[in-house]
């Protein structure tokens, strides 16, 4: 089990949260409590927030722990200076702790990994590495990750953690805009056991159909999409550029009469995908 974590601990800023329902009863407790509402009412509301903070904590609490090396990870993400990093132009893109897949999303890519026997995973959108190295963490000796990222400061900072792991020696990182690493990796008939997308949302549909079209899912892989929901976008009025991106790619895959898929709501949404073949018993897809 991971470490003991303070039960219903609530974020300590209440800024947009990536469920849209924590965001709304953020906004009916500070209602509730400008219009005078009773005890009672307030209290119920805070109830409901509890619930759904408790609900996470509890299954953090129940899964095993992450490694030495993802703690390590994942405790220079939260603190490190991304803001000032920005303003310095020492990064591409003004980075943010959130974009981190994090601990029970890493714990069911190790799930997923190896269940399927996987040797070669494909990763578009490194961050700071924690799903990367998850994902190689699960692979057998001779196994691979290669993981794309378009910010070059990234690749310097997260060498030296995967230098930390007996498993970083599995990861190969390719820097420059993720749709042109794939194409390469397709020019040189590449292909992999799982696919984890987690880059930029509205180039999922391109990103899906070079991985198809182009042979880079291995037979019986699996493409991995994260944050499938996107901070509710893909459900609420409200989008950026971004969710119409993630809304269109999801109505898109819908469609595609080539796959099975299941949405599952861990985190930011994540969505799994595989050929219709690969999904039945052997001898039934003849």
């Amino acid at each position: 089990m991971s470490e003991p974590k303070q039960m219903a601990q609530q974020p300590a800023s209440r800024g947009r949260h990536r469920d849209p329902m924590v965001t709304k009863l953020w906004e009916l407790q500070d209602k509730l409590k400008s219009t005078g509402a009773t005890d009672e009412i307030q209290k119920t509301s805070d109830d409901a927030l509890d619930l759904f903070f408790k609900r996470e904590h509890y299954c953090e609490d129940h899964t095993s722990p992450a490694s030495p090396e993802l703690q390590q990870i994942n405790q220079m993400t939260l603190i490190h200076p991304w803001d000032d990093l920005h303003e310095q132009g020492k990064t591409i893109l003004n980075l943010r702790p959130g974009m981190m897949s994090g601990f029970l999303e890493g714990q069911f890519l190790q799930f997923l990994v190896s269940m399927s026997n996987a040797k070669r995973v494909l990763e578009l959108g490194m961050y700071t590495g924690y799903s990367a190295l998850a994902c190689a963490e699960a692979l057998p000796d001779d196994g691979e990750v290669i993981t794309c990222e378009l910010d070059p400061y990234l690749e310097t900072l997260v060498k030296e953690y995967f230098y930390k792991s007996v498993h970083g020696r599995k990861i190969s990182i390719r820097i420059g805009p993720a749709l042109e690493t794939i194409n390469k990796l397709a020019d040189d008939k590449q292909s992999f056991d799982i696919i984890f997308l987690d880059a930029n949302k509205d180039q999922y549909w391109e990103y899906y159909q070079v991985i198809m079209d182009r042979g880079l899912l291995a037979p019986r892989g699996t493409i991995v999409v994260d944050n499938a929901l996107f901070q509710g976008q893909v459900y609420c009025e409200t989008k950026d550029k971004m969710g119409e991106g993630m809304k269109a790619f999801n109505e898109n895959l819908s469609r595609d009469t080539r796959v099975k898929t299941v949405l599952v709501p861990i985190r930011d949404g994540v969505r799994l995908i595989r050929r219709i073949e690969d999904m039945l018993a052997k001898g039934q897809a003849d």
